[in-house]
């Protein structure tokens, strides 16, 4: 996050970002929000290639910075995740440790089955069947072809039996 040019704003924006779904979360529009009652919703950041100075600004601005594996070890159901062209399989190891409320990463797609950074697996194939695919909202120079992964609600036998009329999910998200 040090200035480094292009590479620093994008880092800016999408710190940025994991800053308003903190605030978001933590506010009076949502409800059953992972809410730490001291600080708020917990908001993690790690990079390998933080120096000091992002660190302490990081801080400053909210953020627990995490070293490896530390970051994937906080994981659980009521995680928000995002992960915008890392470096590591990302996907592969969320598929293994949990199943986030909402994962914001970049787009799996049938083309990008041959990726060398964040490769898509069946194990991840298998984990986006519980989600909601929806389209991010800003697609730029700083957050690339992304979408947000939103966890189906689970179904119970309660839920089976009631008869819900059909809503169409643009209605929904209104």
């Amino acid at each position: 996050m040090t200035w480094a040019g292009y590479r620093s704003m994008r880092s800016m924006a999408q710190h940025a970002l994991a800053l308003m779904m903190q605030e978001f979360l933590g506010s009076d529009h949502t409800s059953g929000a992972h809410i730490d009652s001291i600080r708020g919703v917990q908001c993690y950041a790690q990079d390998p290639i933080y120096t000091p100075i992002d660190e302490q600004v990081l801080c400053e601005a909210g953020f627990t910075v995490v070293e490896d594996p530390r970051a994937f070890l906080e994981v659980d159901e009521s995680s928000v995740i995002i992960s915008i062209s890392p470096d590591i399989p990302v996907m592969q190891i969320i598929a293994d440790i949990a199943r986030p409320a909402i994962m914001i990463w970049n787009k799996v797609s049938s083309i990008d089955r041959n990726v060398l950074t964040d490769p898509v697996s069946p194990r991840v194939d298998q984990m986006l069947e519980d989600y909601i695919e929806l389209p991010f909202p800003a697609e730029n120079e700083s957050f690339g072809n992304l979408a947000m992964y939103i966890r189906k609600a689970r179904q119970t036998e309660k839920d089976l039996d009631t008869h819900w009329p059909d809503l169409e999910m643009s209605n929904i998200l209104q």
